[in-house]
């Protein structure tokens, strides 16, 4: 059976011209150099885009936004800033325009300070506070 191949395999490997490649061997290597560049350089533009379009917590910002939304004078500013420290340590102050259980109002002792803040309530909810529910 081995004598069917009479060429042997060294023999193939001997083909004059067979030791010119066409490929050289540097440009394999300085392709795979380019390809590594080019995958590494996509990454990074993705991440600086992604760096740059992500969120960012801005609690003093989202406040400003909320009054000129709101439309809030000066004394609705004060009084929003009266609330402030009332709520619970670690809570924006943006709380107050979301949630309206957030309001402090068995803290209040004056009523002068509880008229204005009820129609500021109004103003920001739309709606009048419920006396018995909150």
């Amino acid at each position: 059976m081995i004598d069917a191949f009479p060429v042997s395999f060294s023999a193939i490997l001997r083909i004059e011209g067979y030791d010119r490649l066409i490929v050289k061997w540097w440009w394999v290597g300085l392709a795979i150099i380019a390809l590594m560049v080019l995958l590494a350089s996509w990454r990074l533009t993705v991440q600086v885009i992604l760096w740059c379009n992500k969120p960012r917590s801005k609690p003093r910002g989202l406040l400003r936004q909320l009054v000129r939304v709101h439309r809030l004078s000066v004394k609705e500013r004060a009084l929003i800033s009266r609330l402030a420290p009332l709520l619970p340590r670690g809570v924006p102050v943006a709380i107050l325009f979301a949630d309206p259980s957030s309001w402090a109002w068995n803290q209040i002792k004056e009523p002068t300070v509880l008229d204005s803040l009820e129609k500021l309530y109004a103003k920001i909810f739309g709606f009048p506070r419920d006396r018995e529910g909150s």
